[in-house]
């Protein structure tokens, strides 16, 4: 995470960071809270992606634009959103293809 490129969400202790990548075209939230842990107590904290490729197992437009407009609004570096398509996998084939159509 670049200083200066991250927007932190939440009041707590332990709060939320938001940040674009830009180079892998994702949104990134994390915290830090030390609650937060895999399954051998180990590894505090918390990580997921968001990304607008639907051949990513990160996909999720929704949220997606959810979080690259909490970005705007917070004046940081954001992508333009995406249009919303169904995340199941059973459907991914169809919206790759509307998405190549669309162009």
């Amino acid at each position: 995470m670049r200083a200066g490129n991250y927007t932190t969400l939440g009041e707590d202790r332990y709060p939320f960071n938001v940040w674009y990548d830009e180079e892998n075209r994702a949104i990134h939230l994390t915290c830090t809270d030390p609650r937060l842990t895999d399954e051998n107590k180990q590894k505090p904290g918390f990580f997921t992606e968001f990304n607008a490729n639907p051949r990513s197992a990160d996909y999720d437009p929704a949220n997606f634009n959810r979080f690259a407009r909490y970005l705007r609004q917070q004046g940081k570096a954001a992508p333009d959103e995406v249009p919303v398509h169904p995340r199941q996998l059973a459907q991914r084939a169809r919206v790759i293809e509307a998405l190549a159509a669309d162009g």
